[in-house]
């Protein structure tokens, strides 16, 4: 984490704990409904630039970059040739370059393998993780009136991406209602000094199971290269193309999409125990295995909440962790498994 948003983050209250993960004392939120910024950690922004970063990212990632060549964001993924996941991302296009934010775990790998495929192409390839920081909002609209006059430049619909004032605001394209903020420290740092004040501050835990009440998934360096787009629900969040051209692992994906069956989705779990990523799910009914916890988040009501990779037959079962039962909720969003 960079020296300067360090310093201001503690001179705000915040706790920078092991891996520069941001802490705040805020089990006291109702994260449903209290606006909040989350001056977010975990992730990684690499900038894409060059003249040829449109055609170059558009023949490597999962999602169809043409929907997007005026400023705007949208949910992808980078695959290997047999389909798994190496990565998923949001996508912002600025208008001068390609943003994209993932784990932070998996940021060397991800730039190096990256940069092996531009070759001879006009792309330039750079980690502005630290220069640029990212700030997470929400439950501010229409919630939040004190702030009206700061956020009335904010993008109103999913995907929409507007720039000012040295920002670049993204309404989240996965439709929950949230905003991303990025940009200089300076401009950053004059934002949080005006939103504290109407919004409660939160760590990063409380954006992480944000994203997981909102079914949004996040490969890691534990899960990279081990599922499908469509096992983590990518088609359903908008983040998967059928009808643009080839990609690394296209055949693959598109076979299962138009002759194959999704036999694993991600689902949404709840359980009073805490769960981790890798803890497998067992099915009591029939004593065998019946998925894994991808993503894991520990509520303020101190129960945990997780995304995992469920077999679509085992869905009617009683599921176990470690000889506890979970419980299977519904997701914020429709999916198809035909």
């Amino acid at each position: 984490m960079q020296e300067t948003w360090q310093a201001f983050l503690e001179q705000e209250g915040a706790t920078i704990l092991n891996n520069d993960v941001v802490a705040f004392n805020d089990s006291d939120i109702n994260i449903s409904k209290n606006p909040l910024v989350s001056p977010l950690s975990g992730f990684a922004m690499l900038a894409v630039g060059g003249n040829d970063r449109h055609v170059f990212l558009h023949g490597q990632f999962i999602n169809d970059l043409n929907l997007i060549e005026e400023p705007a964001a949208q949910i992808s993924a980078w695959c290997n040739p047999k389909g798994q996941l190496i990565t998923n991302f949001l996508i912002i296009n600025t208008g001068i370059a390609y943003l994209l934010i993932f784990k932070e775990d998996l940021k060397e790998f991800v730039q190096k393998r990256l940069g092996m495929f531009v070759m001879r192409s006009d792309v330039t390839i750079n980690d502005i993780s630290d220069a640029s920081p990212l700030l997470g909002l929400a439950n501010i609209l229409p919630n939040c009136n004190d702030i009206a006059s700061l956020t009335k430049n904010f993008p109103k619909k999913a995907g929409e991406v507007n720039a000012f004032d040295g920002l670049i605001v993204i309404c989240h394209p996965d439709g929950s209602d949230r905003f991303l903020i990025t940009g200089g420290i300076e401009a950053l740092k004059q934002n949080v000094s005006q939103f504290k004040n109407s919004l409660a501050m939160s760590g990063s835990d409380i954006w992480n199971l944000l994203d997981i009440l909102a079914g949004l998934p996040w490969i890691t360096s534990l899960t990279q290269e081990k599922y499908l787009p469509q096992m983590l629900n990518l088609d359903a969040l908008k983040g998967l193309s059928y009808q643009k051209g080839c990609y690394p692992g296209q055949e693959v994906i598109a076979r299962l999409h138009y002759r194959g069956e999704v036999k694993k989705r991600l689902s949404l779990i709840q359980s009073e125990q805490p769960l981790f990523i890798g803890d497998q799910l067992n099915s009591e009914n029939s004593n065998s295995m019946a998925g894994t916890v991808i993503n894991s988040a520990t509520h303020p009501d101190g129960l945990c909440y997780a995304l995992a990779v469920i077999a679509l037959d085992k869905l009617n079962d009683k599921l176990i962790i470690q000889n506890q039962e979970v419980t299977i909720i519904d997701l914020p969003y429709a999916i198809d498994n035909k």
